[in-house]
């Protein structure tokens, strides 16, 4: 994730934008879909010295022979742990899996933090269909696992890939 550019360099590439999103009014800022430790550090690390506002700091998992774990090889667990250690507000994951993956990762990260937890599964993985992308997971599916991302530890969430504005009506009704 940082290729040939140096951590100096990506964390002000980070900082001007928050800086950017304090002139704007910003109420957060949320680094999210990563996969890299060091990345996300050089985030976090810009909107710690750029502003006070709070940081989400959201990760994409994929599930291994080893469990859950990012493309770079970092574990939910870790995730959870090192994060917090930034400096992160929130912690959670998003993207990359529908949700009855994001809530084996509830359960995971929960364990390893207290920090409040910030989810948004996917409507399932993306299938090309006569070159369209689909989503097979529907509102009334997603909704009805809702209470067991609840109960593995989530304190927020939302949808990602696929959900649309009646996935999230679904999810608030539940």
């Amino acid at each position: 994730p940082l290729g040939t550019v140096s951590e100096e360099e990506m964390t002000e590439a980070f900082a001007r934008q928050v800086r950017s999103f304090v002139l704007s009014g910003a109420d957060g800022v949320i680094i999210e879909t990563m996969t890299d430790l060091g990345e996300m550090g050089c985030a976090v690390k810009a909107v710690k010295e750029n502003s006070d506002l709070p940081v989400i700091c959201s990760m994409t998992f994929d599930k291994g022979p080893k469990g859950f774990a990012t493309m770079m090889g970092v574990r939910a667990d870790d995730a959870a742990r090192v994060l917090a250690d930034m400096g992160a507000d929130i912690v959670g994951s998003n993207c990359g899996a529908g949700i009855d993956n994001i809530i084996e990762i509830a359960a995971i990260m929960r364990s390893a933090t207290r920090l409040p937890l910030w989810f948004k599964p996917n409507a399932g993985m993306p299938e090309l269909i006569q070159g369209k992308t689909v989503y097979r997971e529907t509102p009334e599916h997603m909704a009805g696992l809702i209470p067991d991302l609840v109960n593995a530890g989530a304190d927020i969430v939302g949808g990602c890939c696929g959900t649309t504005p009646e996935h999230i009506a679904a999810f608030r009704e539940v």
